[in-house]
């Protein structure tokens, strides 16, 4: 009689650890078999946004600085995600009783295809120099009227994350740009 109740037992448990597997089986697969390529979540200072708005004071930004470092980059055959931060350093400046501030950074990304005149048809990759792929970051300013402003330079300084996904295999060439800085890095994507 004991050894049914312990046999039992054995089985209830080994279905539990079956039934838990087939419901977790894919994170289960991935930590464990392929290992956590993914790179973490990114962390902003400043509200990402990718719709296009009321820009009605771009005028009162000044950038003076704009760098980009690669945090991660584990790009394999499970993973196309890399991770970057960018920095934008300046100051900003109106006049009256309006102050200006950073409300949000508008991000745009676009492939670059360049046109040949002669053949009438767009080059190859191969043929394409740096970049491929352009991703354009723009402070969005916003004013509040505050009465004691008196239209004195306000310095600002905000870093964001970023997950960029490569596009083919080999080396991608991307441009990341804000103002008249750019940046360029490449991805390099790899079986």
């Amino acid at each position: 009689m004991r050894k049914k109740k312990i046999i039992i037992w054995l089985l209830c448990i080994l279905a539990l650890i079956l039934f838990l597997f087939f419901v977790f089986r894919k994170s289960f697969i991935s930590q464990i078999a392929f290992g956590d390529f993914h790179p973490r979540e990114p962390k902003n200072e400043i509200e990402e946004t990718y719709n296009i708005g009321w820009w009605s004071n771009q005028e009162t930004m000044k950038v003076d600085t704009f760098t980009v470092e690669i945090i991660e980059s584990k790009l394999n055959l499970f993973n196309s995600v890399s991770l970057i931060k960018y920095t934008v350093q300046g100051e900003l400046e109106d006049k009256g009783k309006w102050k200006p501030y950073i409300s949000k950074v508008h991000i745009s990304q676009r492939f670059v295809r360049k046109y040949d005149q002669k053949r009438h048809s767009y080059l190859d990759r191969d043929t394409i120099s740096t970049p491929e792929a352009i991703i354009e970051i723009t402070p969005i300013i916003e004013e509040k009227e505050n009465k004691r402003y008196k239209g004195e330079k306000i310095p600002f300084k905000f870093t964001n994350e970023l997950k960029i996904m490569s596009f083919h295999w080999g080396d991608n060439k991307v441009r990341i740009q804000c103002c008249n800085f750019y940046k360029d890095i490449i991805l390099q994507q790899r079986k």
